[in-house]
């Protein structure tokens, strides 16, 4: 019988993700704040990040059609 079992990705921390992305913690950090990348909360302050879902996330995001800006 044949494994069919999907195996989670694992979880990046903020670094992690910074260098598998290559941009700098503190852009990680914004993008979490806005809300256009996903996270997992980890006890109090901790938050992980799935690279793939993040990855999603930001190529939906910059897909979608700007919006117009008030003058």
């Amino acid at each position: 019988m044949m494994n069919t079992s999907i195996q989670p990705s694992p979880l990046l921390t903020r670094e992690q993700l910074a260098t598998a992305l290559g941009i700098c913690r503190m852009t990680v950090s914004r993008l979490t704040k806005t809300g256009r990348i996903p996270f997992v909360s980890v006890g109090r302050r901790g938050k992980r990040y799935d690279r793939e879902a993040v990855v999603v996330a930001l190529s939906a995001y910059l897909n979608a059609p700007a919006k117009p800006t008030a003058l």
